[in-house]
């Protein structure tokens, strides 16, 4: 088993499975690490597997303590991500973890996520075939707000206020809608774009491009959001586009693999934003 930069968190292989052993504790101090260790997992993974049907990520909770609500944000946010590339995604949680399992069940991610009780049967069990349609977290993160009040914003220290422009737009092909972004995304004003994006797609838009500028700070991930959004119109025929993406988002999303989800449902996109206004 090999240590990862993370310290506690190791990793193997077993029968085509990576395995992660989570830290001891798990919160929002080594939360960003931990996930960026189960994405890059699910990336080699999905790599390895491609043309087989073994192959996948276990994430071996173990002895771990959850000290707040960044464990069980983590697995709802891989489960997405495992579910967009075509990785099976599995937990081990010992039988004697009975807190881990009370919170996996009261979230309803043990529905979502299959949960096995070693290592051994969890690489052991077959992969099944792959089941249409998407997976929606969005109720699974409303019941870890429930259960982690204190964990509101799902957030270690949200910072101080700060500004979001939002402007909306019709594209020049009379069926998309631009929403256009500057100032900052961070904790407190994804929701507000989170908000925005979902008032559009209820009053029945369904083909939308945020169009991010080109100084817009981004300070937290937005992918959560953002996937909502896009299975919504995704379930309807619609589309989710990020043209021209800051560049630290454009990392993230090139580095967990997501760049296909984000593209328009037509090939003149470029046409479409040429014809769009600034707002």
């Amino acid at each position: 088993m090999k240590d990862t930069a993370v310290p506690g968190l190791s990793t193997e292989t077993r029968r085509g499975f990576i395995v992660l052993g989570l830290p001891a504790q798990i919160s929002w101090q080594n939360y960003a690490g931990i996930r960026e260790e189960v994405s890059r997992a699910l990336s080699l993974a999905c790599a390895g597997a491609r043309g087989t049907r073994r192959g996948g990520v276990v994430v071996d909770f173990g002895d771990a303590v959850l000290l707040d609500a960044a464990g069980l944000v983590l697995m709802a946010r891989a489960e997405t991500r495992a579910q967009l590339l075509g990785c099976p995604l599995r937990a081990v949680v010992p039988a004697l973890s009975a807190h881990v399992r009370r919170a996996l069940h009261l979230t309803g991610l043990d529905r979502l996520v299959p949960v096995f009780a070693d290592v051994a049967s969890a690489t052991a069990a077959p992969v099944p075939e792959a089941a249409p349609g998407e997976v929606d977290t969005t109720h699974v993160l409303d019941a870890i707000r429930a259960l982690h009040p204190g964990d509101a914003g799902l957030t270690p220290t949200p910072p101080a206020p700060s500004e979001l422009m939002i402007t909306t737009t019709a594209a020049g092909d009379g069926d998309h809608t631009v929403v256009h972004l500057s100032g900052v995304l961070d904790e407190v004003t994804v929701p507000r774009l989170g908000e925005t994006l979902t008032t559009l797609v209820e009053g029945d838009e369904r083909h939308l491009m945020v169009r991010m500028h080109d100084r817009l700070g981004v300070r937290c991930d937005p992918l959560p959001i953002l996937l909502g959004i896009r299975w919504r119109v995704a379930a309807e025929g619609g589309c989710l586009a990020l043209p021209a993406m800051p560049a630290r988002l454009r990392e993230v999303i090139d580095r967990e693999g997501l760049g296909s989800v984000f593209t328009g449902c037509r090939s003149a996109g470029d046409r479409v934003l040429s014809g769009a206004g600034s707002g």
